[in-house]
């Protein structure tokens, strides 16, 4: 969107396959065009918290793993979405990978319901309840080349066996629970995921983690490569998981989206927190500052 308002003098919108509109640069705005893109207006102003945080579901303290990060503490309620903001290379898609065993951590504490626990393996986060939505969906999160119950039950797929044979009817009734329940746009369970759209792809590898029941929802990069009426959805869809109770860990290189979504916001640069924000006190300007190594935290 920056990009067109660079460059363009007018700007032709197609919603659906329809010719909506045309509009001169010079004398419009990117709400206008979003909404003519959509067909209504979007709304990126951060809400009042309508629910009430309840158990502690995560808490790290100490977590350190070689060069990458060190010495990250932070605490995650249930029904509560934490964001990580910070500049590429901050350390945050590793301390996700770190929580989600990809990565071994070099010292520092996890603690699952208050309890310290020790993750080796994806598989072992799985089973400890902690669920990972990648940031790029189509390297690690789909298998393009499969329909969209297979991707929809892959984690699972052992379990959903009935004799030697996988159970497909448990399969497609798990796959229609969460096209419902995401709003999934799809002809039906044996479309190839590849053919979807971006917003779509990634509702199928929201609702692949969401059927294993997790007790914490680490997404990465939530709205990469999406458009922006997917982006809305994706960030309602957040907010909403939250307030069924879910604990959210986002992670975004996006600061509009970070604000919007987030009830509080770990600030990030070069591997250490700098500081914690709550909703009510960031601002733009005291984030850009905080990853940007200008102001380091003090407490906890």
């Amino acid at each position: 969107m920056e990009e067109i308002f660079k460059i363009t003098d007018r700007i032709s919108v197609l919603r659906d396959g329809q010719y909506r509109g045309t509009l001169e640069t010079a004398n419009t705005n990117e709400a206008e065009v979003t909404q003519l893109m959509i067909g209504r207006a979007l709304d990126l102003t951060r809400a009042a918290r309508q629910h009430e945080f309840g158990e502690m579901a995560l808490e790290v303290r100490g977590l350190s793993c070689g060069k990458l990060f060190q010495d990250v503490s932070f605490t995650l309620q249930r029904g509560e979405v934490l964001g990580f903001y910070g500049l590429v290379g901050a350390g945050r898609t590793e301390i996700a990978e770190t929580l989600f065993g990809l990565r071994d951590p070099s010292g520092g504490k996890i603690f699952l319901d208050g309890v310290e626990t020790k993750i080796s393996s994806p598989a072992d986060a799985i089973s400890k309840g902690i669920s990972l939505v990648p940031e790029d969906r189509k390297a690690q999160g789909l298998v393009l080349g499969m329909n969209c119950k297979d991707n929809m039950t892959l984690p699972q797929v052992s379990d959903l066996k009935a004799g030697p044979f996988v159970a497909e009817g448990a399969e497609i009734a798990i796959f229609d629970q969460y096209r419902d329940r995401l709003d999934i746009r799809t002809p039906g369970w044996k479309q190839l995921v590849g053919n979807l759209s971006g917003g779509n792809q990634q509702k199928i590898v929201i609702g692949k983690w969401l059927s294993m029941h997790p007790n914490v929802l680490i997404v990465d990069e939530p709205t990469r490569g999406i458009d922006v009426g997917s982006k809305s959805e994706i960030h309602n869809l957040i907010r909403s998981l939250a307030a069924q109770g879910y604990a959210i860990i986002v992670i975004s290189s996006e600061m509009p989206e970070v604000l919007h979504v987030s009830d509080r916001i770990v600030a990030m640069y070069a591997g250490r927190v700098m500081r914690t924000f709550t909703c009510d006190e960031v601002t733009e300007d005291n984030l850009i500052q905080a990853i940007s190594g200008i102001s380091i935290e003090i407490g906890t």
